[in-house]
């Protein structure tokens, strides 16, 4: 407890709480790595397949009202809950793997347990986020969201990696045979341990304190002016020919810039009446949607283009592309804004928009091309990785930092309703 009083352990003990926190949530997007011993176990079809993995993409929509409770009532509960949701979740997955011939014909309840599993994982991703963002300082933000989505998007191929190999033991062909209970069981012991440090270590710092500190500051201050004062009353002829001398000097120093006045802390309900809300929003569901389907469907791309033998090269290319765009998408900002204070924030974004454009473009052209599809897939998810920190940026730069949590909640819904729009038009 003596390391968490000092700030800089306090800080770094967040922010490795909050990669941990990413790192676990990640495991959602690792879902085809035992989708394939999930069907044959329980014989479903692969429409009840795609429900199941759909239910866990509706996950999502849970980040509002996580949003709305770390705004409120802190981290702390919210961690809680997804503590609860969680284990809750991937130990009801684990008991139905234990009751096969019963749940072979509700796939519905399958659907519930990876729903709850994945909405408890938003909560703690949405408290992890909002801490880390609220204890550090302005100018490291970007760089904060950036290192923590970078862990974010690799985290699927390492729990893919961990099942294949540990927990499939040469079960390639008899899927069924693989100890996809005992995995459930890991991501169940993952899940508590992983909320349960979340909710004993994230913390924000409460207004009280920091008005307290405040006080305490210029208290300080205010000794020392007067302890200079009395120094002055002493001194008056040096003092004279000094502020003579102070007054020659300050006549030929510029005035300094003013700095940038901070963005007013709005609420959900104040955001939704600004027109800049509404702009994020469709940009949100249009890059965040294309992106998103874009990745979700590219190895049916690349079957029907007749290239299944080299779709091993975009499980590898898309995940790491997409980390590299996450983390220059958080640090480039930061530079950017603090080199040139006066660009308007929200131009980071016409970098993920022509990014999209340009990997759309490559795409239709050379859809039918191994080079072609490899490097459309590269441009797609640089952007649809950049957009994500980015869109953070942007929302605390524009709607302010006290209520990010539920602001940043709102705004994913826009990237739910995206890819679902999406998908359904990629399936016509």
């Amino acid at each position: 407890m003596l390391l968490l009083k000092s700030p800089i352990h306090r800080k770094c003990l967040s922010l490795a709480v909050g990669i941990l926190a990413w790192f676990t949530g990640g495991n959602l997007f690792g879902f085809n790595a035992y989708a394939i011993a999930l069907k044959q176990t329980f014989n479903y079809t692969q429409t009840e397949l795609d429900y199941i993995a759909s239910s866990g993409d509706l996950g999502i929509l849970l980040t509002f009202p996580a949003g709305l409770m770390v705004d409120n009532f802190g981290p702390r509960v919210t961690c809680t809950v997804s503590l609860i949701l969680t284990t809750m979740g991937f130990a009801l997955m684990w008991i139905a793997t234990q009751f096969k011939i019963f749940f072979a014909t509700k796939s519905w309840l399958l659907c519930v347990f990876y729903f709850l599993a994945s909405g408890g994982n938003f909560f703690i991703i949405i408290t992890a986020k909002v801490v880390n963002c609220r204890i550090f300082e302005r100018k490291h933000l970007g760089k904060v969201l950036g290192l923590c989505g970078t862990i974010y998007g690799i985290s699927p191929a390492i729990f893919s990696a961990i099942y294949e190999g540990l927990f499939v033991q040469g079960h390639i062909e008899d899927a069924e045979n693989q100890k996809l209970a005992e995995f459930f069981i890991m991501l169940t012991i993952l899940s508590f341990c992983t909320s349960l440090s979340a909710a004993i270590v994230l913390e924000i710092e409460s207004e009280e304190k920091g008005e307290s500190s405040e006080v305490e500051l210029a208290s300080t201050k205010q000794k020392v002016v007067e302890t200079n004062d009395s120094k002055d009353e002493r001194e008056s002829d040096c003092q004279i020919n000094n502020n003579k001398e102070a007054t020659d000097k300050t006549e030929l120093i510029p005035p300094k810039k003013t700095n940038r006045l901070p963005p007013p802390d709005m609420t959900c309900l104040q955001i939704i009446k600004t027109v800049q809300f509404y702009y994020i929003f469709i940009i949100s569901g249009i890059i965040g949607g294309v992106g998103g389907t874009f990745t979700n469907n590219i190895t049916t791309v690349v079957k029907s283009a007749r290239l299944e033998r080299y779709a091993v090269i975009f499980t590898v290319v898309i995940p790491i592309s997409a980390s590299f765009g996450r983390f220059f998408g958080g640090l480039i900002p930061d530079l950017l804004f603090q080199n040139w204070p006066d660009v308007p924030r929200t131009s980071i974004l016409l970098f993920s928009g022509f990014c999209s454009c340009i990997g759309q473009v490559t795409f239709s052209i050379f859809n039918q091309r191994l080079s072609g599809l490899i490097c459309s897939s590269m441009i797609m998810a640089i952007a649809y990785g950049s957009f994500y920190p980015q869109n953070d940026i942007i929302v605390v730069e524009i709607f302010g930092l006290k209520y990010f949590g539920q602001n940043c909640g709102l705004l994913a819904i826009s990237r739910g309703f995206g890819i679902l729009i999406f998908q359904k038009l990629f399936a016509f």
